[in-house]
This record gives structure tokens, C-alpha cells and sequence, in this order.
């Protein structure tokens, strides 16, 4: 059996019961600015018209759900939580390097 995927509404449902699908996609759009992640975009034929449906894997959700407890639970700034989640420790490590050295 292939790897299941979710739409961003279920992943919201699944991530937190309070949590918005238009928050999830306003987040998914700032980590694919910021960093180098990539979620997964198909084109379905839905009713006869092609549609483009942003599908989460289970590793992605796991990713959003610490993304999620940061942001929320530790109250950390939205940024450095989705730099934390999705960087690795050598590229975050790199990120905070270049950034203590503007001034």
C-alpha cells in the first residue's frame, strides 16, 4: 500500500481540532519561502475541471504538528519555529551565524 495523503483541511483537523486550514496555508507558504521545503502539489480532475490540490504526507504533518507546538504551546516567534522545524542543524546553524553578523 502506497503513502497516504491529505488534503490541508484534514491536516489542520489532524495537526489540532482549532486549527484553521487558511492559518496551514499561510504557514505552508511561509516555510517554502524560507527555507528549501517543498510540499507536494497535484493537478485532480474534480467534477470535470482540473484542480490544484496541495496534499500533505504523514512526515509533513508530523513536521507542521512541532511546528504547531512551538508556535502555540512554547509561544515561540513564528520564524524561528519554522526555521527550528525545518532546517537542518547545519543550515540553521548557518542562519543564525549570517544573522549575527548584520548590523
Amino acid at each position: 500500500m502506497g503513502e497516504k495523503y491529505y488534503r490541508v483541511r484534514t491536516a489542520a483537523k489532524l495537526i489540532d481540532q482549532g486549527f484553521s486550514s487558511r492559518t496551514l496555508y499561510s504557514w505552508i507558504a511561509k516555510i517554502e519561502k524560507r527555507t528549501k521545503y517543498r510540499f507536494l502539489r497535484k493537478t485532480i480532475l474534480r467534477n470535470g475541471i482540473l484542480v490544484d490540490q496541495l496534499l500533505l504526507t504523514e512526515d509533513d504533518i508530523q513536521l507542521l504538528r512541532k511546528l504547531y507546538r512551538l508556535r502555540n504551546k512554547e509561544r515561540k516567534d513564528l520564524t524561528a519555529a519554522i526555521f527550528t522545524t525545518f532546517l537542518s542543524p547545519k543550515e540553521l546553524s548557518e542562519r543564525l551565524l549570517l544573522e549575527e553578523n548584520i548590523y
